[in-house]
């Protein structure tokens, strides 16, 4: 459908009072210019900055706290033994020795725990950094014929062999 607009008559008066007509005597304002409406809206662009700032810094320090959840539940606890009433603890050696046969063997840093495996031609030590460690050994004639480490890091060192004649 064709919209049509009839032309003005002369002598009609313009229309008044219309929002898209330009006004003879424009009101005073406090401010004028093209800026108004910039400087007008600076304060909900300041309110909507802050929170995008907030929102930011609350986002990150969420996802710091989540990094540390997820590693602490990655974390193997480590578990804690209490020896029995009357025991020494001094009295216990935390080294042990093994001469012959086929064994899993386990060390922890942790009291009461084997802190070295003395084999007859090597000594095994925890790793630095590693809290515990298993391993399988089998050893024949006096000579570690297999070794296997099954948990953690191991540090090996040849034994020392005794000077002749002593």
């Amino acid at each position: 459908m064709k919209r049509e607009f009839r032309r003005p008559r002369e002598g009609d008066q313009p229309t008044t009072g219309g929002l898209d007509e330009l006004l003879a005597e424009p009101p005073d304002l406090p401010t004028v210019g093209p800026l108004t409406g910039y400087r007008d809206g600076s304060r909900m662009r300041r309110r909507v900055y802050l929170g995008l700032v907030v929102g930011v810094v609350a986002a990150a320090l969420a996802g710091r706290w989540y990094v540390q959840y997820l590693e602490e539940q990655r974390r193997i606890p480590t578990p804690e033994y209490q020896l029995a009433a009357g025991a020494e603890d001094e009295e216990r050696p935390d080294v042990l020795v093994w001469t012959s046969g086929l064994a899993r063997l386990g060390m922890s840093r942790q009291d009461p725990g084997v802190r070295a495996i003395v084999l007859p031609d090597r000594i095994l030590t925890l790793a630095p950094g590693c809290d515990h460690a298993q391993v399988k050994v089998n050893v024949v004639d006096g000579e570690t014929v297999a070794l296997q480490v099954v948990v953690g890091q191991i540090r090996e060192q040849p034994r020392p062999t005794p000077a002749p004649g002593s």
